[in-house]
């Protein structure tokens, strides 16, 4: 069977990949494939710089025919950036297909790296429960590196957990107009990355389809400084909720306040009625694993990257 790679185009092609990720997600729920949320991300997450059109040239589109009718299918879809960051999202039924995809990207990362002297670490994030995938980047060389994150799942028929704050906190959802300032520095002291985030980036990331206010949550100290957050990201067509980010600012840990912030975005989630509730790329330490087992999470294991030096 042929299949064929085209080009992206965020304005005509969304819809369709996102509706591609919502419908393998239950087919296959190696946590390798995007879920919808984390494609669209790429364009509305509010931590790096502002999305530019050129960077549709890193995703591409894999299809097949769909016979009788002759159509084209959505079959799997690649990301590729000079830095060698990668990742593969592909149907079950096309995994035979994988390692001709898997090699374009090779040559790809080599095409646009800046100098043909210097080495790049190419790198996946693959599900340690997709033994596939896992068995075909390693017969090409690539090996197990680092662990990207634990994969912590909510049982969605369990009821939101209870917490107590402690004296002098409250919750409420942030506004990102007016709290901009202590949204920022909040995040910032746990991702140093968001130092990048913009009034103009963040209201981008409003716009998202998997954005809503009230789930984005904010714990406050009596000096009305933000201590604590979590942002509950709820993907319309496929109801996948991820918890992402979370974090406790340095200064107010072992408080519980990560607790209460995860509690009240479970409590808030519930009327969105979700198929799914993840947090994927959670901290694979013991404290982080004692807290969303204490919430009720169940592990599913990690994720890690597959590398390779080309």
């Amino acid at each position: 069977m042929e299949i064929k790679m085209r080009d992206y185009q965020w304005g005509k092609d969304f819809e369709s990949v996102r509706q591609f990720l919502a419908d393998i997600f239950p087919i296959r729920q190696a946590y390798t494939n995007w879920i919808p949320s984390e494609l669209e991300n790429l364009k509305f997450g509010p931590g790096g710089t502002k999305y530019r059109d050129e960077e549709d040239e890193y995703l591409k589109i894999w299809e097949a025919s769909n016979e009788p009718q002759g159509t084209l299918k959505i079959v799997a879809v690649s990301y590729t950036k000079s830095s060698g960051s990668c990742w593969l999202s592909i149907h079950p039924d096309y995994m035979p297909a994988a390692k001709e995809i898997v090699l374009w990207m090779r040559n790809r990362v080599k095409k646009l790296k800046a100098s043909k002297l210097d080495e790049v670490k190419m790198r996946f994030v693959i599900d340690d429960n997709d033994k596939s995938l896992i068995c075909l980047v390693s017969d090409l060389g690539f090996e197990q590196g680092e662990v990207e994150g634990d994969k912590q799942i909510w049982p969605t028929d369990l009821p939101a957990p209870t917490y107590t704050l402690p004296e002098g906190y409250t919750i409420r959802n942030a506004v990102i107009e007016k709290d901009f300032q202590e949204y920022r520095e909040v995040q910032k002291s746990v991702f140093p990355h968001i130092k990048s985030m913009s009034k103009d980036i963040l209201r981008l990331y409003a716009m998202a389809s998997f954005y809503q206010e009230d789930l984005d949550i904010a714990a406050i100290d009596s000096d009305g400084r933000f201590a604590a957050f979590c942002t509950g990201r709820i993907d319309p067509l496929s109801r996948i909720a991820e918890l992402e980010p979370v974090g406790t600012h340095p200064d107010h840990r072992k408080l519980g306040l990560a607790r209460a912030v995860i509690c009240e975005s479970l409590k808030r989630l519930e009327k969105y009625r979700p198929s799914a509730v993840v947090v994927l790329g959670a901290a694979p330490t013991d404290g982080a694993r004692r807290l969303y087992k204490s919430l009720g999470f169940v592990n599913e294991g990690t994720r890690h990257y597959w590398c390779q030096l080309i």
